[in-house]
């Protein structure tokens, strides 16, 4: 998008620059200010893309065409390393920037479901969770509810989630021993690729037939690891298991990045351990900059909001900034090897 092309959107809706620039705060919780908008329009400085994106959707309006998906896994083995709010905030995140976006929360803990402001117990009774989709999945039932009919939208933008709830536990034995069970997640998200820019998977903290599902489905894997002792152990055994999906039954899955969580650089352990993670894994991975300890991080998580809508200015916020542009650049090259394959 050209400033000239801002600057002409603005006019038909009649608002003044600091009017526009307001409003672009609220749909899109950022500070921009008067001088901002001027240097876009002007060209002195590059619109961004999440900003291009958002009136570019609003100039095709509601009709606007989504798809296909890159599915993206969080994972790791071990729990309270920042999987579940890295991948709330990236989701998030990549709302902002006006794509499509629809979260998965594969995990029976249902933190993530929380963490978008849904109550668990409730998405249970009312039978809107991932399990129920799963279970006429693996069940084979004719009639039974979609993943459309389970997923809620979140707030007034473009992210849907697929909630969880303590039901979702008993997946974990039912897949078990059903012969391709492990294709069970990719079928019922078939859909989905097709009508959504992402899919964000957040998965239980553990190698079962859950996390299993969402590798098999997924096309990338981001790798949240608490810089603390013994956490690259966990990253290498998290790393075989990877290969042995992509050998057995995924072999498009690819690792994003290792993504460094509860980061202290005052403390000689931490960073005795993000050294570790470069020395070990730094020539085959991607490392993306260490994510800080935060207490808005686990404030917004009790609130019900994730802390790219509530702070965006956050500690740590440029980091899921950057992992958000790492997976748009590997949907785009999905995108265009789709086209020329075409």
């Amino acid at each position: 998008m050209r400033g000239e092309d801002m600057k002409a959107f603005r006019e038909r809706r009649g608002l003044t620059q600091p009017d526009f620039a307001l409003w672009l705060n609220e749909r899109l919780k950022r500070r921009y200010d008067r001088s901002k908008i001027s240097r876009w329009e002007s060209n002195s400085e590059k619109i961004p893309e999440q900003v291009a994106r958002f009136l570019l959707q609003e100039v095709a309006g509601p009709e606007i065409e989504h798809g296909p998906a890159l599915t993206l896994v969080f994972a790791n083995r071990k729990g309270g390393v920042g999987k579940t709010v890295s991948s709330v905030n990236v989701a998030a995140g990549l709302a902002q920037r006006g794509y499509s976006v629809l979260f998965v929360d594969s995990d029976p803990q249902a933190n993530a479901t929380m963490h978008f402001g849904l109550n668990p117990i409730h998405q249970d009774k009312i039978n809107q969770t991932l399990y129920t989709p799963l279970r006429a999945a693996m069940l084979d039932t004719p009639g039974a509810t979609t993943l459309a009919e389970s997923t809620v939208q979140v707030g007034e933008g473009s992210l849907h989630v697929v909630p969880s709830g303590m039901r979702l536990g008993d997946a974990e034995t039912e897949l078990l021993g059903k012969p391709g069970s492990d294709f069970t997640l990719r079928e019922i998200l078939t859909d989905a690729r097709r009508t959504y820019d992402f899919i964000v998977i957040d998965t239980p903290p553990h190698f079962g037939a859950l996390t299993i599902n969402a590798l098999t489905a997924g096309d990338c894997i981001v790798v949240p690891c608490q810089t603390e002792a013994f956490s690259v152990t966990g990253v290498e055994f998290l790393l075989k298991n990877i290969d042995a999906i992509q050998r057995r039954s995924n072999p498009r899955l690819s690792v994003v990045g290792l993504l460094p969580t509860m980061y202290d650089h005052r403390l000689v352990q931490d960073r005795a351990s993000l050294e570790d993670m470069h020395r070990i894994f730094g020539k085959m991975l991607r490392i993306f900059p260490p994510m800080p300890r935060a207490t808005i991080y686990a404030q917004a998580a009790a609130a019900g909001r994730t802390v790219a809508e509530a702070l965006p200015d956050a500690p740590g916020m440029t980091v899921y900034e950057e992992v958000v542009a790492a997976v748009v650049e590997k949907r785009n090259q999905m995108v265009e090897a789709t086209h020329v394959i075409a």
